[in-house]
């Protein structure tokens, strides 16, 4: 089977398989990027970049009107940046719809602000995924998270019950920055995947 990596910043990264998260330097600086024909970029405000967000948003539209992005993020919340989180919450809704107005997933960067998170994604509802990458988050958040519509994406670490509960219609897998192929963070998921009496799990209730 073929592995689709959906956020990496490894530009070892197969073009064709997976998703490149261009970094902020990048985003502000985009002539700078060798742009390969196969490949797959998204690019989006960070919350925790400290420099021109008014700047990084006029490239990252421009980059979506030339067609150079397959994906809007990541972008997101986080209460450890010093961003104020009204500012936050300001720019991640531009990018909302942003991705909305270009038909593109939203790759979603998340630490402590879920409720803000969900209260904007209802505002706005969308018919494109909304794809919370990285989660580590506990069943229940992922639960809530799921039953709003979101997408969930476990690399390399995750808890195991939540990535037990993710629909495969839901589920995502990647590498993000970890030192790892993609197929070590699948087979360690796929291990993971196994209940306590170590038969199979059903394709309809998790991602095989």
């Amino acid at each position: 089977m073929t592995l689709f990596d959906q956020h990496t910043h490894s530009s070892r990264a197969l073009p064709e398989c997976s998703l490149l998260n261009l970094p902020m330097s990048v985003l502000m600086n985009p002539s700078t990027v060798e742009w390969a024909a196969s490949g797959l970029y998204s690019a989006g405000i960070h919350p925790l970049f400290e420099g021109d967000w008014d700047a990084a948003l006029v490239h990252l539209e421009a980059l979506l009107e030339q067609g150079r992005l397959a994906a809007v993020g990541e972008c997101g919340l986080d209460r450890r940046s010093p961003v104020p989180m009204d500012r936050q919450a300001a720019f991640f809704e531009r990018q909302m719809l942003l991705a909305d107005r270009y038909a593109r997933p939203l790759i979603i960067h998340c630490v402590q602000a879920w409720d803000l998170l969900l209260q904007l994604h209802r505002r706005h509802p969308s018919g494109v995924q909304r794809i919370v990458h990285g989660f580590r988050g506990k069943p229940q958040l992922a639960a809530q998270l799921l039953r709003a519509g979101l997408h969930l994406s476990f690399g390399w670490h995750y808890n195991v019950a939540s990535l037990r509960l993710c629909p495969a219609d839901r589920y995502h897998i990647e590498t993000d920055e970890a030192e790892v192929t993609l197929r070590q963070v699948w087979e360690k998921q796929q291990r993971d995947l196994l209940p306590d009496d170590g038969k199979k799990c059903s394709q309809d209730t998790f991602p095989i």
